[in-house]
């Protein structure tokens, strides 16, 4: 029974040894692409570096290699091995598909690194990307473990449809903001905008693809800020031009019930009623704006404004119809004071004649 167990334990070790063993790669210690950033442009030179710190898979490195592709055109390679440091290997190939056989990667223990230089150019056709690089550590036909390196490629007559449609969307949002400015809209912040995307589609005509390019994408960016700004402004004008309307509604109504107590009058209960209509479609239209939905804002304010200039033109009408005459609920201070004044200058008139009867009878 102790035999068995100690035989399962060794086995055991055997196996975690050999998953040990299998489960090395390589690590990618240094990248380096020239151009190092942005979109590539057909025709231009690329070279790129790579740092590998490796492991066999295999003590012996059996039947192992490390194999290379890359998209750009005319390419050459040169690999170098270091152990320790200390560069030991060196060789240079040309072609989309290199390999390094286990004769050239293979040197035993100690720290080994790989170093690869690769030149080309970009091709002239592409679908928008070109893999710059692509490595494979193989066993066999197996591939365990793999990296690659894709950049975006611009294609020249596509940066200047690009750049001829943003100009025109430029235009097009000029014209909106002047139009909003018009009406009254504060167009401040949208004009910022604006100017950022004039300025950045001025850089793009100046410079090649793959300048133009990103000066586009900063153009339309700041567009599309523009548009969202100059929506927000738009609706915060409608809601504020009903405010303002509901406010002269108000006024009005006031002057009805406090200085001519009409509040029953059955003219001036439809013009309330309206007003509250009115109020809740302002009510909405708040809402709509405080959660970002410009449209429904302005068509809430819209209907909140239609509702209350209607209320205001029977208001209007009904005043023009009473005229501006005397009512027992008006001000009662007034009209005590009027009459007061009244009497007083009455009984002035009658103590005058009074007095001057007594001096005509001597």
């Amino acid at each position: 029974m102790k035999a068995n167990i100690g035989r399962w334990i060794i086995l055991l070790l055997a196996f975690f040894c050999v998953v040990q063993v299998a489960s090395a790669d390589f690590t990618v210690k240094t990248e380096t692409i020239n151009p190092e950033s942005g979109a590539l442009e057909p025709g231009q030179q690329v070279t790129a570096h790579y740092v590998l710190s490796y492991n066999m898979i295999t003590p012996e490195g059996d039947d192992e290699s490390f194999e290379f592709s890359t998209g750009l055109q005319n390419p050459s390679w040169d690999f170098t091995v270091y152990r320790d440091g200390v560069d030991i290997y060196k060789t240079t190939k040309t072609g989309y598909y290199p390999s390094l056989t286990e004769f050239e990667i293979a040197y035993g223990k100690g720290k080994i690194e790989l170093d690869v230089q690769l030149r080309g150019t970009v091709p002239a056709s592409t679908t928008g990307k070109v893999e710059v690089i692509k490595i494979q550590h193989m066993r066999d036909k197996d591939v365990k473990d793999t990296y690659s390196k894709v950049r975006d490629v611009v294609n020249p007559n596509q940066v200047v449809s690009s750049l001829s449609a943003q100009q025109q969307n430029l235009k097009d949002l000029k014209a909106d903001i002047d139009d909003k400015a018009a009406k009254g809209v504060d167009v401040s912040a949208a004009q910022a905008k604006y100017d950022a995307a004039n300025q950045a589609l001025t850089s793009a005509a100046s410079v090649g693809p793959s300048q133009a390019a990103g000066y586009i994408d900063t153009a339309t960016k700041a567009m599309d800020e523009a548009k969202s700004l100059l929506d927000k402004a738009w609706a915060e004008k409608e809601v504020s031009n009903t405010a303002a309307t509901l406010e002269t509604l108000d006024g009005m109504i006031t002057y009805f019930v406090e200085n001519r107590s009409m509040g029953s009058d059955p003219q001036v209960v439809a013009i309330m009623t309206k007003r509250e209509s009115a109020v809740q479609f302002y009510s909405q239209a708040k809402d709509n704006l405080n959660a970002n939905n410009y449209p429904l804002a302005r068509s809430k304010a819209t209907d909140g404004q239609n509702k209350a200039n209607e209320a205001l033109a029977d208001a209007n009408a009904l005043r023009e119809k009473i005229g501006e005459g005397f009512s027992l609920g008006g001000n009662l201070l007034l009209y005590a004071g009027i009459g007061i004044v009244v009497i007083l200058v009455v009984a002035g008139i009658v103590i005058y004649r009074k007095k001057s009867g007594w001096d005509e009878l001597g």
